[in-house]
């Protein structure tokens, strides 16, 4: 060991196992109260939490991926559409949010197997700010389209997106041990 490592290395004393999920439980329920209020997606701006979701997505990629994970079944995509698209008209100015809020409409609309409307909002959120989950939807909307002009079986649909939804809800969800250092 060098001196640098010797230094560090915290003391025993120092470590403390913490016991988390990727998501908070604060984004969980926020999430939650604004997807299952049951308020039409169009009105969602009058939903007191709505400007707390549409702050976390932009601000974390996990409160963002659990909010798309409402595409494992038809009903909670379809839902989760509607919210999103909701978000992204509250989001005038652009930027993170809005590109989240977009990106997540565009899964959602993949896992309703709505190829052009994914793409369309897929496109729009790229508009608002690079994003990931954007370029993503773009890729399986490019291997759709590909593999109807060439006649070939395509690597995705609706099933894969609704599987890569429950995957994802899983790692958000699960218990993980962490250490935090004083």
């Amino acid at each position: 060991m060098n001196e640098y490592t010797a230094q560090a290395m915290p003391k025993r004393s120092e470590q403390q196992v913490i016991l988390m999920t990727l998501l908070s439980n604060n984004d969980r329920t926020a999430i939650d109260r604004v997807v299952f209020s049951g308020i039409p997606g169009h009105a969602i701006e009058h939903h007191p939490w709505s400007a707390t979701v549409l702050s976390r997505i932009g601000e974390d990629a996990a409160a963002r991926d659990y909010l798309a994970t409402f595409a494992t079944t038809e009903e909670g995509a379809c839902r989760a559409l509607l919210v999103a698209r909701g978000l992204a008209k509250m989001a005038h100015d652009g930027g993170p949010a809005r590109a989240a809020a977009l990106s997540v409409a565009g899964w959602c609309a993949l896992s309703l197997g709505r190829w052009e409307l994914a793409d369309e909002l897929a496109l729009r959120s790229l508009g608002a700010a690079p994003n990931t989950l954007a370029e993503r939807v773009r890729e399986m909307v490019a291997g759709q389209w590909f593999a109807e002009v060439l006649n070939i079986e395509s690597d995705f649909d609706t099933t894969a997106v609704r599987e890569c939804s429950a995957r994802v809800l899983h790692e958000l969800t699960e218990t993980r041990a962490y250490i935090r250092l004083r």
